[in-house]
């Protein structure tokens, strides 16, 4: 009796139960209700909100989830239950000035359940809020990107780098990638657009994950009070992409051009010629007439080589001056050797699964000098070893050094 009572204890202590409090929560909280409310216009000096959540939330500071565009300092955040946020300003809300409040998915409940998507809404210290609408289609590969992030920059005439200028909004695209600024100036711009994959849900660029500058500027219309960004494709950090040379001035010697793309790394220390074994590069043709196409290019800043194959090999190689002067000697212990003619042109941006245009510089009359490869290996001379083993099969008995 006492051995089946403590074979059920063990078997009950087995057993795994659902925590104590109910159900797990798998429910992602949500905003209820802000203070003052979106779309509020006129507003006064204002310096505190109020955000109303669907449950108990992780009573995180609003450092790290409520974000103003133009920026406003937060001096500190106070929770009521768990469920109400009461933020305070440094400052009162800016006059005559339209601000859009930002708050940040990733924000966790007090069960750490993640709200994943974030929200934005718009405050007025005027009487009106801008009716502006700008839009797009962001993609990732081939399909489109969910919860990607798309920034706006003001085009400032200026030498300062646009990622070092204050975003003016962000915002995230839906299930089809599409995604739209409103509340802009009609007119206004012209504007920059950077896009990026956030996997991390932080609203920040890491290093690997996939970005892009959209290529034009743009500016919302004064009639139509629209403006369209089109479609922007991003890929994964690391892939290659496509070089195409344009139509460049032919070189003076007679060869097939070629040319291969070299990555330019953080430690690059310029460019030292040197022969390049068939197959160790990635070489593509180029033709003065119609330029030509480099496949398969790292991303990121690269230089281009090209070359004249004078001795058709495929390769980048030391050739003797017999193939570049008509004059040249012919004299086995005074041939001169070089590299083929060759340019370089450097600092020449790929963005990861995107196309770039280059053009050759000019090609110099200058060459140069490469030390001879060492002479070929002579060949062994079979006719005098097949003598040698007839004489002994003649004479077995005379040693080979005596025949």
């Amino acid at each position: 009796m006492l051995l089946v009572i403590g074979l059920v204890l063990v078997v009950s202590c087995a057993v795994v139960e659902p925590p104590p409090g109910g159900p797990v929560d798998s429910t992602p909280p949500h905003l209820v209700s802000i203070n003052p409310d979106s779309g509020s216009t006129n507003l006064g000096e204002i310096s505190v909100l109020r955000f109303t959540f669907s449950e108990k939330m992780d009573r995180a500071n609003a450092f790290s989830w409520l974000y103003f565009f133009p920026d406003q300092r937060i001096r500190k955040t106070k929770w009521h239950s768990a469920i109400e946020a009461e933020i305070f300003l440094e400052s009162p809300l800016p006059a005559d000035t339209l601000i859009v409040v930002e708050i940040a998915g990733g924000m966790r409940d007090a069960h750490k359940v993640k709200n994943n998507r974030s929200r934005r809404f718009p405050l007025a210290t005027t009487d009106t809020i801008a009716s502006g609408v700008l839009a797009g289609v962001l993609l990732y590969e081939e399909g489109p990107l969910n919860n990607g992030v798309v920034e706006l920059y003001s085009l400032q005439p200026d030498s300062v780098e646009y990622y070092r200028r204050p975003i003016i909004r962000r915002t995230v695209t839906d299930d089809q990638g599409v995604y739209r600024f409103d509340w802009l100036p009609v007119p206004s711009g012209p504007f920059l657009v950077r896009a990026f994959k956030d996997d991390d849900n932080n609203l920040r660029p890491g290093e690997k994950d996939p970005q892009r500058l959209l290529p034009d500027t743009l500016l919302v219309d004064a009639i139509t009070g629209t403006s369209t960004a089109g479609v922007l494709t991003l890929y994964p950090t690391n892939t290659p992409g496509t070089m195409f040379a344009d139509a460049f001035e032919a070189p003076s010697y007679d060869g097939t051009v070629m040319a291969w793309a070299m990555s330019i790394t953080d430690a690059d220390t310029g460019y030292y010629p040197s022969p390049v074994a068939p197959g160790q590069e990635i070489f593509g043709y180029l033709y003065p007439d119609s330029g030509g196409v480099i496949e398969d290019v790292p991303p990121g800043n690269n230089r281009i080589i090209a070359f004249v194959d004078m001795d058709r090999d495929s390769s980048f190689s030391a050739i003797p001056d017999t193939l570049l002067f008509e004059a040249g000697t012919t004299l086995a212990d005074s041939v001169l050797w070089y590299l083929e003619p060759w340019v370089v042109l450097e600092d020449v941006a790929l963005e990861p699964g995107l196309s770039a245009h280059f053009l050759l510089p000019a090609w110099t009359d200058s060459l140069t000098a490469w030390t001879a490869p060492p002479p070929a290996p002579a060949p062994l001379d079979s006719l005098s070893a097949a003598l040698a083993d007839s004489l002994q099969n003649l004479n077995p008995d005379v040693p080979p050094e005596e025949k």
